[in-house]
């Protein structure tokens, strides 16, 4: 029996880039000619990059993702398509083809589903259905942090918290503005810690302060004893043990018992006892894990 011929996600990632540029250009009141005017490339270009007819060069994904305001989004469909592969236009009807850039696209920009760019870039409010696929898209953000570099990793996190800023200038209900928040929180622990592990340490405090207030605006104690867990951490990579075991404490006293935050912040703890010598007060902290981690759900444990 034949084989079914395999999916190519970089064609269905150039779909979807075309359908989502036309959706902005309408949305944005312009016609083709409109937006070939904005960008200077004709509007015949356009008209083939919206069938998916000719894979677009970067600076017409730039020029039309700044022209109409897509934070972003068109340009990691456009990583996602593979710049490598697939037709060029060399008919004149743009300018030269911008190089790609050197190697393959990484993890972080092929964990951004077309559907999932496409459907953010055409929310016109702040549904149920934005606020799930938010979730969704932080989630992953979240697990993938444990296995992208950081620097990979940055751009589609900057990306996503962009984009929840903007909806919450939308003027949200109050529910949906503290889920908004909830997300801008998370968003900005997972920053904060790939800005430390890039070397970026002004960057990493100034995303983990911003986490910690957004935790508190949002009144989440798990996220803000998130932000506080961070600090920790910092201070054992730094070999600030005393400062860890403190800061580890007072991220103990905002996290909810029964949590994640609550098992790290107490692993942290027990880590900066071990490194000070007070092997009794560093089995007191691991004993106080195990407790935590009990009281998990069996997922979380």
């Amino acid at each position: 029996m034949a084989q079914a011929p395999t999916p190519d996600p970089t064609a269905a990632a150039a779909a979807c880039l075309g359908a989502v540029l036309r959706r902005l250009r309408s949305c944005n009141g312009l016609t083709q000619a409109g937006l070939s005017r904005r960008t200077g490339y004709q509007r015949s270009y356009i008209g083939a990059v919206e069938r998916s007819a000719v894979r677009p060069s970067r600076e017409l994904v730039e020029r039309c993702d700044e022209a109409l305001q897509a934070d972003g989004v068109l340009l990691a469909l456009w990583s996602l398509a593979d710049p490598e592969r697939g037709p060029t236009a060399t008919d004149g009807a743009g300018p030269p083809e911008v190089a790609a850039p050197a190697g393959r696209p990484g993890r972080a920009e092929r964990m951004f589903e077309a559907v999932e760019v496409a459907r953010r870039a055409e929310a016109s409010g702040v549904g149920p259905g934005t606020l799930a696929g938010i979730d969704r898209a932080v989630a992953r953000l979240r697990v993938a942090a444990a296995g992208t570099p950081p620097r990979e990793l940055i751009p589609p996190v900057l990306a996503q918290l962009r984009y929840v800023g903007r909806l919450l200038e939308r003027r949200p209900t109050l529910a949906q503005h503290r889920r908004l928040l909830v997300a801008a929180g998370w968003l900005s622990v997972l920053l904060a810690q790939l800005w430390f592990e890039a070397g970026d340490r002004e960057a990493a405090e100034a995303t983990r302060d911003a986490a910690f207030r957004l935790g508190r605006q949002a009144g989440h104690a798990e996220l803000t004893a998130w932000s506080v867990e961070a600090l920790a951490l910092w201070a054992l990579a730094d070999g600030r043990f005393s400062d860890a075991v403190d800061l580890a404490r007072s991220g103990q006293d905002l996290a909810p018992p029964a949590s994640a935050a609550a098992l790290q912040l107490a692993l942290d703890e027990a880590q900066a006892w071990a490194c000070l010598g007070d092997h009794a007060q560093a089995a007191g902290a691991r004993h106080q894990a195990a407790l935590t981690s009990a009281m998990l759900p069996a997922a979380a444990s």
